[in-house]
Protein backbone atom coordinates (compact mmCIF):
# COMPACT_ATOMS: atom_id res chain seq x y z
CA UNK A 1 0.00 0.00 0.00
CA UNK A 2 1.26 3.71 -0.91
CA UNK A 3 2.16 5.84 2.03
CA UNK A 4 -0.39 8.09 1.38
CA UNK A 5 -2.82 5.49 1.50
CA UNK A 6 -1.46 3.66 4.45
CA UNK A 7 -1.45 7.17 6.36
CA UNK A 8 -5.12 8.38 5.02
CA UNK A 9 -5.41 5.55 6.67
CA UNK A 10 -3.84 5.36 10.24
CA UNK A 11 -5.65 9.10 10.62
CA UNK A 12 -8.81 7.43 9.68
CA UNK A 13 -8.78 4.96 12.72
CA UNK A 14 -7.24 7.12 14.62
CA UNK A 15 -10.05 9.65 14.50
CA UNK A 16 -12.49 6.24 14.38
CA UNK A 17 -14.50 7.01 11.50
CA UNK A 18 -13.47 4.24 9.44
CA UNK A 19 -12.61 3.77 5.77
CA UNK A 20 -16.01 2.48 4.74
CA UNK A 21 -16.93 4.42 1.73
CA UNK A 22 -20.33 2.59 -0.24
CA UNK A 23 -22.58 5.79 1.17
CA UNK A 24 -22.97 9.63 0.46
CA UNK A 25 -23.04 9.45 4.80
CA UNK A 26 -19.46 7.21 5.11
CA UNK A 27 -17.69 9.66 2.45
CA UNK A 28 -19.23 12.82 4.06
CA UNK A 29 -18.16 11.57 7.51
CA UNK A 30 -14.05 11.04 5.88
CA UNK A 31 -13.91 14.19 4.09
CA UNK A 32 -15.11 16.40 7.09
CA UNK A 33 -13.13 14.05 9.84
CA UNK A 34 -9.71 14.39 7.66
CA UNK A 35 -10.91 18.15 7.06
CA UNK A 36 -11.34 18.74 11.21
CA UNK A 37 -8.47 15.91 11.65
CA UNK A 38 -5.75 18.46 9.88
CA UNK A 39 -7.37 21.71 11.22
CA UNK A 40 -6.28 20.37 14.78
CA UNK A 41 -2.81 19.44 13.45
CA UNK A 42 -2.23 16.21 12.03
CA UNK A 43 -1.73 17.82 8.43
CA UNK A 44 -2.15 14.91 5.53
CA UNK A 45 -1.83 17.95 2.88
CA UNK A 46 -5.27 17.87 1.50
CA UNK A 47 -6.85 21.12 0.33
CA UNK A 48 -10.38 21.96 0.94
CA UNK A 49 -12.79 24.34 -0.74
CA UNK A 50 -16.20 24.79 -0.15
CA UNK A 51 -18.55 22.88 -1.79
CA UNK A 52 -22.48 22.22 -1.34
CA UNK A 53 -22.17 19.79 1.92
CA UNK A 54 -19.39 22.30 3.35
CA UNK A 55 -15.64 21.69 3.22
CA UNK A 56 -14.34 19.57 0.33
CA UNK A 57 -11.41 18.07 -1.33
CA UNK A 58 -11.39 15.51 -4.59
CA UNK A 59 -8.08 15.06 -3.86
CA UNK A 60 -8.80 13.11 -0.55
CA UNK A 61 -11.83 11.55 -3.08
CA UNK A 62 -9.36 10.12 -4.68
CA UNK A 63 -7.47 8.68 -2.27
CA UNK A 64 -10.18 7.28 -0.29
CA UNK A 65 -11.57 5.39 -3.15
CA UNK A 66 -7.68 4.18 -4.06
CA UNK A 67 -7.61 3.24 -0.48
CA UNK A 68 -10.60 1.43 -0.48
CA UNK A 69 -9.62 -0.26 -3.82
CA UNK A 70 -6.41 -1.03 -2.05
CA UNK A 71 -7.98 -2.83 0.78
CA UNK A 72 -10.68 -4.88 -1.40
CA UNK A 73 -7.68 -6.14 -3.04
CA UNK A 74 -6.51 -7.50 0.40
CA UNK A 75 -3.77 -5.03 0.11
CA UNK A 76 -3.58 -4.22 3.92
CA UNK A 77 -1.05 -1.62 5.63
CA UNK A 78 1.52 -3.06 8.22
CA UNK A 79 -0.38 -4.26 10.95
CA UNK A 80 2.03 -2.09 12.95
CA UNK A 81 0.77 1.27 11.72
CA UNK A 82 -0.27 3.82 14.02
CA UNK A 83 -0.56 7.37 13.22
CA UNK A 84 3.04 9.73 14.17
CA UNK A 85 2.48 10.57 17.94
CA UNK A 86 3.47 13.99 16.63
CA UNK A 87 0.33 13.94 14.52
CA UNK A 88 -1.39 11.89 17.27
CA UNK A 89 -0.97 14.34 19.80
CA UNK A 90 -3.05 17.12 18.59
CA UNK A 91 -6.24 14.69 18.22
CA UNK A 92 -6.76 14.11 21.83
CA UNK A 93 -8.75 17.79 21.77
CA UNK A 94 -10.83 16.98 18.53
CA UNK A 95 -11.84 13.20 19.59
CA UNK A 96 -14.92 14.10 21.59
CA UNK A 97 -16.05 16.40 19.81
CA UNK A 98 -16.32 13.94 16.54
CA UNK A 99 -19.85 12.43 18.06
CA UNK A 100 -22.76 15.16 18.14
CA UNK A 101 -23.19 16.47 21.54
CA UNK A 102 -26.04 15.15 24.36
CA UNK A 103 -29.74 16.31 23.21
CA UNK A 104 -28.44 16.74 19.37
CA UNK A 105 -30.19 14.37 17.02
CA UNK A 106 -28.12 14.66 14.10
CA UNK A 107 -26.00 11.36 12.65
CA UNK A 108 -22.29 11.73 13.08
CA UNK A 109 -22.12 13.03 9.56
CA UNK A 110 -24.74 15.86 9.79
CA UNK A 111 -22.69 16.74 12.96
CA UNK A 112 -19.24 17.16 11.26
CA UNK A 113 -20.97 18.92 8.19
CA UNK A 114 -21.80 21.30 10.25
CA UNK A 115 -18.69 21.55 12.64
CA UNK A 116 -16.70 21.38 9.60
CA UNK A 117 -18.94 24.11 7.34
CA UNK A 118 -18.89 26.68 11.23
CA UNK A 119 -15.32 25.90 11.03
CA UNK A 120 -14.10 26.20 7.63
CA UNK A 121 -16.00 29.65 7.10
CA UNK A 122 -14.35 31.13 10.12
CA UNK A 123 -10.67 29.78 9.93
CA UNK A 124 -10.11 29.87 5.91
CA UNK A 125 -12.82 31.80 4.52
CA UNK A 126 -12.20 34.53 6.97
CA UNK A 127 -16.45 35.24 7.25
CA UNK A 128 -17.17 37.05 10.32
CA UNK A 129 -19.09 35.14 13.04
CA UNK A 130 -22.60 37.00 11.41
CA UNK A 131 -22.05 36.12 7.96
CA UNK A 132 -21.17 32.76 8.52
CA UNK A 133 -24.53 32.22 10.50
CA UNK A 134 -26.01 33.76 7.48
CA UNK A 135 -24.29 31.38 5.27
CA UNK A 136 -25.25 28.54 7.01
CA UNK A 137 -29.11 29.62 7.37
CA UNK A 138 -29.08 30.11 3.62
CA UNK A 139 -27.43 26.93 2.89
CA UNK A 140 -27.63 24.63 5.44
CA UNK A 141 -31.17 25.44 6.87
CA UNK A 142 -31.48 22.52 8.95
CA UNK A 143 -28.40 22.60 10.30
CA UNK A 144 -27.91 26.55 11.41
CA UNK A 145 -30.50 26.41 14.55
CA UNK A 146 -27.25 24.09 15.93
CA UNK A 147 -24.62 26.73 15.36
CA UNK A 148 -24.16 27.20 18.74
CA UNK A 149 -22.98 23.49 19.58
CA UNK A 150 -20.52 23.59 16.86
CA UNK A 151 -18.89 27.46 18.37
CA UNK A 152 -19.07 25.61 21.39
CA UNK A 153 -17.38 21.99 20.09
CA UNK A 154 -14.91 24.45 18.46
CA UNK A 155 -13.51 25.86 21.23
CA UNK A 156 -13.47 22.55 23.18
CA UNK A 157 -11.40 21.36 20.46
CA UNK A 158 -9.05 24.28 20.18
CA UNK A 159 -9.79 24.92 16.44
CA UNK A 160 -9.96 28.87 16.97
Amino acid sequence: MEPRLQALKALLDALGVGAEISTVADRKRIQKAVYLGQRAGANLGYRFGWYVRGPYSPPLADAYYALANALAMGDEPPAELRLNPNLATPLKKLLPVLKPPEGITLSQEDWLELLASWDYLLAVSKATPEAAVEKLKREKPLLAPMVENAVDARAQAGLE
